[in-house]
C-alpha cells in the first residue's frame, strides 16, 4: 500500500470512529462496530491503532475539539466586539457541528478511560470550548455590558442550553439557527418583559 492509501484508509477509520463515538459514547463502541461500519476485520483495525479502542478515543477527540476551537475561534474573530453578537456567532458555529453531547462526555466517556487521558481531555474541551466563552463573558464583563457571577458557570451553561438545541430541533418548525438566536437573546435577557 502507498502512503496515500494507508493515510486515506487511516483517514476513513479515524471518520467512523468519530462518528460512532459521537453518536453512542465511548462505552457503547466496541472495535467491532468499527470495523462493521468500514466493512473491513476487526482485526485490520489494529494496524491503524496498535493501542486499541482508548487510543483511538483519544485521538479523534483530540482532533475533533481542535477543529471546533478553530471554527469557535474564527466565528468569534468575526462577530462584532459586542456580547449579544459574540454569543450567537458561538451558537451558529456549534450548531452547524454534529453535536458534542458534553454532558456524556464527562459524566461517561472520560471516566471510562485512564486518568493521565482523562485530565488532557478536558484540558482540550475546556480549551477548544469553555474557555472561549469564559473569555467571551469576561471581556463583556469588563465592558461593562454584564454582571459577571461565575463565567465559568456560565459558560458551561450557555454550551448546555446550545448543545440541547441539536435534539429540540427534532421537535420544532423552527430552524436551528432561529433558535440560536432565541437562546442567546434567553439567556442574556431571561423571561422577563422589560
Amino acid at each position: 500500500m502507498s502512503d496515500n492509501q494507508v493515510s486515506a484508509a487511516r483517514e476513513r477509520v479515524l471518520n467512523a470512529a468519530e462518528r460512532l463515538f459521537s453518536e453512542r459514547g465511548y462505552a457503547a463502541v466496541t472495535m467491532r462496530d468499527i470495523a462493521t461500519t468500514l466493512g473491513i476485520r476487526q482485526a485490520s483495525l489494529y494496524h491503524h491503532v496498535p493501542g486499541g479502542k482508548e487510543q483511538l478515543f483519544i485521538e479523534v477527540t483530540e482532533r475533533s475539539f481542535a477543529r471546533h476551537a478553530a471554527g469557535l475561534r474564527s466565528a468569534l474573530e468575526q462577530a462584532p466586539a459586542d456580547l449579544r453578537e459574540q454569543l450567537r456567532a458561538a451558537a451558529q458555529w456549534l450548531l452547524s457541528q454534529p453535536p458534542v453531547d458534553m454532558a456524556r462526555f464527562f459524566r461517561s466517556d472520560v471516566l471510562a478511560i485512564g486518568a493521565e487521558h482523562e485530565h488532557r481531555l478536558v484540558k482540550v474541551v475546556y480549551g477548544a470550548l469553555i474557555m472561549p466563552i469564559e473569555e467571551l463573558f469576561e471581556a463583556a464583563y469588563q465592558r461593562g455590558e454584564i454582571r459577571l457571577v461565575d463565567k465559568k458557570v456560565s459558560a458551561i451553561l450557555f454550551l448546555a442550553a446550545i448543545e440541547s438545541l441539536h435534539d429540540i430541533g427534532r421537535y420544532s418548525a423552527t430552524p436551528k439557527p432561529a433558535l440560536g438566536v432565541d437562546t442567546v437573546d434567553l439567556f442574556l435577557d431571561g423571561l422577563r418583559r422589560r
